[in-house]
């Protein structure tokens, strides 16, 4: 994701990404918010359900460890998770998958089955073929 919008959801979600700063050798959080721009909404209402349901339970804080594409898929990794927050993270994981990681469209989506797996709409497909 570029550094403009990871910042952005940084400065929303704060008490999530609290591990941004710390170190490779305590968090995967270091590298920052490994997806591409495509995914940002997604990442955004997910982060926004997440800190709703620990401000409303009252519940611990939970901090982002790992968010990152894999396998064509969003990833987000979590301590302090109560189930609904599981919940919310598995739907935000499957809709990455109808979603392209590269412009947000729900249009035309699929995955690339060559090399590494990216989840695209056909316009960014066939951009990335072009290259």
């Amino acid at each position: 994701m570029n550094a403009k919008l990871e910042e952005l959801l940084m400065k929303r979600y704060p008490k999530i990404f609290i591990q941004k700063d710390m170190s490779p050798q305590d968090t995967c959080m270091c590298w920052g918010i490994s997806t591409g721009d495509g995914w940002f909404d997604l990442v955004d209402k997910l982060c926004s359900k997440i800190q709703d349901s620990v401000d409303r339970n009252n519940g611990e804080q939970v901090e982002a460890v790992q968010v990152k594409e894999k396998f064509g898929g969003l990833r987000f990794y979590v301590n302090h998770a109560t189930d609904e927050i599981y919940k919310y993270i598995y739907d935000a994981e499957n809709e990455s998958l109808d979603t392209c990681e590269a412009c947000g469209s729900k249009e035309n989506v699929k995955q690339t089955r060559r090399g590494w797996i990216s989840t695209l709409c056909k316009e960014c497909m066939e951009i990335k073929d072009e290259k």
